[in-house]
C-alpha cells in the first residue's frame, strides 16, 4: 500500500515515525538501514510518500506498519519545494546512464587470500583478471584472461588456490603485475570504454594494486560504473546482491556452482548489464 504525509514526530531508538495520511496517524518501522539513510530528513519534518507492508506489526511499545520502500522526500516550503529523494528521478538518471555508455569493459577480478596460519598482515593482491569489451551494439571486441604474480609470493597459497580452484604450478605460466597493467591501460585508451564491475572491491582492489606496485593509477574511478550499486539503486534495494544469484533471477537459468573464475565472472556480468537495460528500456515504453 502507498500513503504519504507530513511527518509528525520521530523516535530515533524504536527507528519510527508517524505520519498523517487521510486524517488518520500512521506509525511506520523502518529497518536499521533505511533509518540510517534517510533518517536525517525527518528533522526537517518533510512529507514522505511511501510503500508500506499491509500488515499492522507491535514494534516496542508502538504498533505500526513496516516501510518497504521510500517513493518521495520533499521538504515543506512555501517559497521553493526541495526534493530529497525521488525514485522516479533517480531511474530517469539510471536509464540515462546506461543508455548513453557506448563501449563497456566488464572487468573482474579474484585476490590473494590469507593463509590460514599466517603470522604477518595480509595484503591482498590480484591473482586473476578477466575482461570483457564490447562496443555499442554489444558485440565483443576484445576478450582477455590470465593468472597473475602477486608481488608476494605467500599470497599464492592453499586457501586463495582453492578459492580460484587452481594448482600452484598454473601460477608458473601467471603474468607479472606489469603485463596486467599494460593489458589493461591500452584498453582503457585505445577503447575508451566505460568500466562495469560488480560490486567496489575490484575498483578499491586495482587501485590498492597501484599503490603496492608503485605504479602510476589510471584513474579508473571516474570511468567506473558500479554494476551491483546500480541495480540496487533503480529498485531501491538495501541488501547487496549476490553476482551468480541477480544473474540466475534475471537468466531463469538453473543454478550452476560458482567456480570464482574472473573471466566467467566478466561475461556474467556482461549478460546481466544486457538483461538489465532491456528490462529498464521496456518500462520505457509502457
Amino acid at each position: 500500500m502507498k500513503i504519504y504525509g507530513k511527518v509528525l514526530k520521530v523516535f530515533p531508538d524504536e527507528r519510527i515515525l508517524k505520519i498523517e495520511y487521510k486524517n488518520k496517524i500512521y506509525c511506520l518501522y523502518m529497518t536499521r538501514k533505511t533509518f540510517k539513510d534517510f533518517g536525517p530528513y525527518f528533522y526537517k519534518r518533510p512529507y514522505i510518500f511511501v510503500e508500506i507492508g499491509k500488515d499492522i506489526n507491535k514494534y516496542g511499545e508502538h504498533y505500526g506498519y513496516e516501510v518497504i520502500s521510500f517513493i518521495k522526500v520533499v521538504e515543506p516550503s512555501y517559497r521553493e519545494r526541495r526534493i530529497y529523494y525521488d525514485i522516479k528521478e533517480i531511474k530517469k538518471d539510471i536509464k540515462k546512464l546506461i543508455n548513453k555508455t557506448k563501449n563497456r569493459m566488464f572487468l573482474d577480478l579474484e585476490f590473494s587470500l590469507p593463509a590460514f596460519y599466517q603470522s604477518v598482515p595480509h595484503v591482498a593482491e590480484i591473482v586473476q583478471y578477466g575482461i570483457v569489451i564490447e562496443d555499442n551494439a554489444g558485440n565483443i571486441i576484445f576478450k582477455d584472461s590470465n593468472l597473475v604474480k602477486p608481488t608476494k609470493k605467500v599470497g599464492i597459497n592453499s586457501r586463495t588456490l582453492t578459492f580460484i580452484s587452481r594448482k600452484r604450478e598454473e601460477f608458473n605460466d601467471a603474468i607479472d603485475y606489469k603485463v596486467f597493467y599494460d593489458i589493461l591501460k591500452k584498453c582503457m585508451t585505445k577503447y575508451n570504454a566505460k568500466v562495469i564491475a560488480w560490486g567496489k572491491s575490484d575498483i578499491l582492489m586495482l587501485e590498492q594494486s597501484f599503490f603496492v606496485n608503485k605504479i602510476k593509477p589510471l584513474g579508473i574511478r571516474k570511468n567506473y560504473i558500479n554494476l551491483m550499486q546500480v541495480i540496487k539503486n533503480y529498485y531501491n534495494i538495501k541488501e547487496d546482491l549476490g553476482l551468480f544469484n541477480t544473474y540466475q533471477e534475471y537468466s531463469n537459468k538453473e543454478p550452476e556452482e560458482q567456480m570464482h573464475d574472473a573471466l566467467e565472472d566478466a561475461l556474467v556480468t556482461r549478460e546481466i548489464y544486457r538483461i538489465f537495460k532491456e528490462k529498464i528500456n521496456k518500462e520505457k515504453q509502457e
